[in-house]
């Protein structure tokens, strides 16, 4: 009887060390996954994604001829564009107005800009940070919060050649980068997060590896 009683006590203490083997490789994990929310709450991501999509009104080589104007608002146009502009707040935090050290954010065309023809913000509760036209470009005030999820879409008329639109602001600890304006989505964007997704499934796989090859040393 004391063999059978000291084997079942030897099996119970392989038991808890074998449990509290793999709770402590478990708790790897909920230890990262702590550690990665207190660095996102201390260090926030702000981003802001752009895109300009530029849009011609007389693509034809004919209709470039002394034959046939586009006129706005009495002014004859040579080579008209369209171009619509988007800033999209796809950060985790709202831009305030100290974000953008209380500076205008600046569009710039190479070629001349002859109306503002729209803006809009989505939602449209939010309020728009207003734009004043420039002879080659746009100003945008930022006495407004940029919120988190809100899209800015600027409408212009542009008039020459092959236009070019860039943009530039004084902002802190906050990323813009420039987008394809028919996805939304870059390349880099793309392969940043399959790569993220892989990193994430061979960590747990390893983790997953790490515990039953624990529990099969400890229960030997």
């Amino acid at each position: 009887m004391g063999t059978i009683a000291a084997a079942a006590e030897e099996s119970s203490d392989v038991f808890w060390t074998a449990l509290g083997a793999v709770a402590a490789v478990l708790a790897i994990p909920a230890m990262i996954g702590v550690g990665w929310l207190a660095y996102r709450a201390v260090w926030p991501r702000r981003r802001v994604r752009w895109s300009a999509r530029v849009s011609t009104l007389m693509s034809h080589g004919a209709a470039h001829t002394n034959r046939l104007e586009v006129t706005f608002t009495g002014q004859t146009l040579i080579r008209p564009h369209i171009v619509e502009i988007e800033l999209s707040n796809v950060g985790n935090k709202d831009l305030e107005p100290a974000h953008f050290s209380n500076l205008p954010v600046e569009i710039t065309s190479t070629v001349p800009v002859v109306a503002l023809l729209q803006e809009q913000s989505n939602p449209s509760v939010q309020r728009v940070l207003a734009a004043t036209k420039r002879p080659r470009g746009l100003e945008l005030a930022t006495t407004t919060p940029f919120h988190k999820g809100q899209t800015l879409t600027y409408v212009l008329l542009v008039d020459g050649r092959q236009p070019k639109i860039d943009l530039r602001a004084s902002v802190s600890n906050t990323k813009i980068e420039r987008s394809d304006p028919a996805t939304q989505t870059s390349e880099a964007d793309l392969a940043r997060r399959l790569s993220l997704r892989a990193a994430g499934a061979a960590l747990a796989s390893s983790l997953a590896a790490a515990s039953v090859a624990g529990l099969t040393t400890l229960l030997k």
